[in-house]
């Protein structure tokens, strides 16, 4: 006989919230003795509800181990969509008390570093300008990071990829526009006077990269064996901008930076672009929520402000060639 729940079956049972944070803490712990102090219970009321969960769900959530517990299949289908049901809850808790105190609302939004040099800061400059009491919360990651906590409820949207492991379907997603890269060095590097470069001059190069699999490292990856080369090896692998920008000023390492992030870091000084021959483009970004989640009042003030700022450049031919 086929396994059934009731779509309102979370009603009818006895699931609580102290339900949902026990398997998150089992989730964190793998143990129920370090669950059950997370949650500042005795082991025996969290076996207790552990044992509950399972009986109202009528399925085994974790399996059993000498070393603790391991969730399965169906304990991680649980685990994630409780993650989504606390944060909810806390965000709840975080607008409330911001409309109290007389702000405009809360918004988390994620984002790769290109977006935030090109659409972010202005459209939060324009949102502050009618909306100063709106708090805002940015998170910088890649994408592939971003896409989980979106997915986690962790922010509201984010200015980034789908990573190619995910299914889009998830997904509510805007494209916005491809990026140029620009090869970053120090001043005085033996290539930075040089002129019309190829990715063989880089060939003998030590990087600082994102790690495998993040869209940039990709193309260059990409670039390389298009060329009949191998991929960069001596490599670093950081999703920090800082760290990139610290390692390449100090060494002769190259790093890899999206056209409007190449510019504002070597305006500072210190940082030169190399003299590409042909420049490199990478995928499109663009702004990616879940469809199935209504955005809150705040983080829809900043999503309709990128939205239209990236609206009014697609417009205007000349100002997304300069962003792309």
């Amino acid at each position: 006989m086929a396994y059934r729940l009731a779509k309102d079956w979370f009603l009818r049972s006895r699931l609580k919230l102290r339900h949902l944070r026990l398997v998150v803490a089992l989730d964190e712990h793998r143990n129920l003795h370090r669950a059950a102090e997370a949650m500042n219970i005795a082991q025996p009321a969290a076996s207790k509800l552990l044992s509950e969960v399972e009986d109202i769900l009528n399925q085994p959530l974790f399996e059993r181990h000498p070393r603790g517990l391991k969730p399965n299949i169906q304990g991680e289908i649980l685990i994630r969509n409780a993650k989504i049901v606390l944060r909810t809850l806390v965000h709840a808790g975080d607008e409330i008390i911001a409309i109290s105190n007389g702000d405009s609302g809360v918004v988390t939004v994620g984002t790769v570093m290109a977006p935030m040099v090109e659409l972010l800061v202005e459209a939060i400059d324009r949102v502050h300008a009618t909306h100063p009491r709106l708090r805002i919360t940015i998170e910088l990651d890649v994408s592939g990071v971003l896409a989980n906590r979106l997915l986690e409820g962790a922010i509201d949207f984010s200015l980034a990829r789908i990573p190619r492991d995910m299914d889009p379907g998830q997904f509510e997603y805007r494209e916005l526009w491809g990026e140029t890269i620009h090869f970053l060095c120090r001043e005085g590097h033996p290539l930075a006077e040089r002129d019309d470069l190829t990715i063989h001059d880089l060939a003998a190069c030590s990087w600082v990269l994102q790690p495998r699999g993040a869209p940039l490292r990709r193309m260059i990856d990409d670039a390389f064996l298009s060329a009949g080369l191998a991929p960069p090896e001596d490599v670093i692998s950081s999703t920090s901008a800082v760290m990139a920008m610290i390692m390449v000023d100090r060494s002769n390492a190259i790093t890899a930076m999206e056209m409007q992030v190449a510019k504002l870091l070597s305006g500072m000084g210190r940082i030169r672009i190399l003299n590409f021959a042909n420049p490199l483009s990478v995928e499109p970004y663009g702004l990616l929520r879940l469809g199935e989640r209504p955005l809150s009042p705040g983080a829809l003030i900043l999503y309709d402000a990128i939205a239209g700022i990236a609206a009014a450049r697609a417009r205007t031919p000349e100002l997304a060639a300069a962003a792309g």
